[in-house]
């Protein structure tokens, strides 16, 4: 993911790992082969991981120097509450009676859910980087 973050910036990357993770999740449910419970997993696992990391390089480059370190303490923060109640939900939907496949589903909507919200952040900033080049583009004229 760090190369991909690299090469296509940091929330595009980090949009399709995101959604790679929900992807790979949500096939565990069906009781695929062993040998796809395995890729999968590596999947799911590069997917989550590669999100938070690519997070940080978003964060890190598009926050202006003198609110950095506050933003990426937040995004961590939050990655880490996630990382908290995470064991806590999963352990409350099998104590429910709900299976093992009620996590997969949880965590691969989790996922899903933080590729639409990254989608939304990306876009939000594409409009403001237009808005901004067109009014630096406009008062470039005028001068």
């Amino acid at each position: 993911t760090a190369w991909a973050g690299t090469r296509f910036g940091p929330i595009p990357t980090a949009i399709a790992a995101a959604a790679v993770a929900a992807v790979a999740l949500a096939v565990l449910v069906a009781g695929p082969p062993v040998g796809l419970v395995y890729v999968m997993l590596v999947l799911a696992g590069v997917g989550t991981h590669g999100t938070q990391c690519l997070i940080i390089a978003a964060v890190a480059s598009h926050y202006p120097a003198h609110l950095r370190g506050t933003a990426l303490g937040w995004a961590l923060g939050v990655g880490r509450i996630g990382a908290v109640a995470a064991p806590q939900v999963g352990g409350l939907l099998l104590a429910a009676g709900l299976g093992v496949n009620s996590n997969f589903l949880a965590f691969a909507g989790a996922a899903a859910a933080a590729a639409i919200l990254l989608g939304a952040i990306g876009a939000k900033i594409k409009t403001a980087n237009t808005q901004s080049k067109n009014t630096t583009s406009v008062g470039v004229s005028n001068v």
